[in-house]
């Protein structure tokens, strides 16, 4: 009798209630909150980091975000800073910090400041990587190696995991310089998974042939050859992908080879997650022959859309923002604003919750234009430098800037092989020797 009641004394308040209940109450708490009750207990633990509570976790937290029209999405945000060190390099460091979309995004106060990737290691020169595409809180990041192959990592930075990929195989020993790649990064829901898929050209064939292909997935934990588009497509070298309804997506044209009878024509093309197949998405027609636009895709309300940037010659510049109405269905794009950069604007970033596009100017700062009145509205994001000795400068480019919605996640914290902690000695040792 006096054990039972030892044994009754020992038990924590979770364990009278249902599992059931249990897995609903931590569904509903924080990403970070829930990653630390894995303390709690060994039953907890065991829930938590099962694939099934992950799964349920996110899930919950996008519909709650969905259907509630006041709640502020999160910003992933990467800038350079570069500092040079002589009139021919230049250094070039990372800083990538999380911000909530709502009434005080611009104030820098309001960010919060992300720990560096556990397995980044880039080198002295540049300390930073390609964001390749982002999915249900993983950021998948390439660090070019230079001469080596490249390096890929998936990282989820809101409970600060990174899991290094194998090497991939084909193009494996060849320069850099003599391969283009491209990247998508995704999620399948039908088999849970997540996928890297790569693009890669020769640079000797690069205007006239197909791309060699290869994926990675996450559940495999490895690389594997699949089939190339159906025909010749030529994908812009580093082109950031976009990932909607279920499959990656670049801007790309075929090329113009009168032997074999092609035209030059723009198009989407578009990889299914879930299939693992290419397949081609009409762009709107006013643009396919169009060869002087310089347009990137990308998903406003969760659509499909077009941002074509129109810098021809004697004709009045603009950016104009289009969107597909149906998926995959050419006739349903409509357009749903130009964008005057007459203004000195030059490029979209991103789209806000609240209707708003966040994009540069000229001079590399980052502002938010209103569609309706065309007002534009300073952020606090400049181009800035401190001392002269020191020569350090922010900016905000195309090539150096990132910012997206960002959802968390716990995804990765039950991967065995993935790390929590930065290996500082090992990239000081690194940077020693770049």
């Amino acid at each position: 009798m006096e054990e039972e009641e030892e044994e009754e004394e020992g038990k924590v308040m979770s364990d009278f209630l249902p599992n059931e209940v249990v897995i609903e109450i931590l569904a509903r708490l924080p990403v970070k909150t829930v990653a630390r009750c894995r303390r709690v207990c060994k039953k907890w633990c065991s829930v938590i980091s099962g694939n099934s509570f992950i799964t349920t976790h996110i899930n919950r937290s996008l519909s709650t975000s969905r259907d509630n029209s006041k709640s502020s999405s999160l910003r992933l945000f990467q800038s350079i800073k570069t500092k040079s060190i002589s009139e021919v390099i230049t250094r070039h460091y990372e800083h990538i910090s999380m911000c909530s979309d709502d009434e005080s995004f611009g104030n820098n106060n309001n960010f919060i400041k992300v720990k560096s990737c556990p397995l980044f290691c880039g080198c002295g020169i540049s300390n930073y990587s390609n964001i390749v595409g982002f999915c249900k809180g993983v950021v998948c990041r390439a660090f070019d190696r230079h001469f080596y192959a490249n390096s890929y990592v998936l990282w989820n930075p809101s409970i600060d995991r990174a899991l290094g990929l194998p090497q991939p195989n084909i193009a494996r020993g060849i320069p850099y310089y003599e391969v283009k790649n491209s990247h998508g990064f995704g999620y399948d829901p039908s088999s849970n998974d997540f996928k890297l898929v790569r693009l890669v050209y020769l640079e000797r064939h690069y205007i006239d042939s197909q791309p060699l292909v290869e994926i990675y997935t996450l559940n495999s934990g490895c690389w594997r050859a699949i089939d190339s588009p159906p025909q010749s497509y030529i994908v812009k070298k580093n082109r950031l992908s976009t990932f909607v309804n279920g499959a990656s997506h670049w801007l790309a044209h075929t090329p113009l080879d009168a032997a074999a009878g092609t035209t030059f024509r723009n198009v989407i093309l578009a990889f299914d997650m879930g299939k693992e197949v290419f397949h081609e998405i009409e762009v709107p027609s006013c643009f396919v022959r169009e060869s002087h636009l310089n347009m990137t895709v990308g998903v406003r309300d969760g659509l499909l859309c077009l941002v074509p940037h129109n810098y021809k010659r004697g004709e009045k510049q603009y950016i104009s923002v289009w969107i597909m109405n149906h998926y995959g269905i050419g006739e349903s794009w409509s357009k749903l604003f130009d964008i005057d950069i007459s203004q000195r604007l030059q490029t979209v970033v991103a789209f806000r919750k609240n209707g708003e596009v966040l994009i540069t100017d000229k001079d590399g700062e980052l502002l938010s234009y209103e569609p309706n009145t065309q007002q534009v509205t300073h952020l606090g994001f400049h181009r800035r430098s401190s001392s002269d000795s020191e020569r350090w400068e922010t900016y905000y480019g195309e090539s150096a800037f990132f910012m997206e919605a960002y959802s968390e996640s716990l995804v990765l914290l039950n991967i065995p092989n993935a790390v929590s902690e930065r290996k500082e000695e090992k990239v000081d040792q690194h940077l020693q020797n770049c």
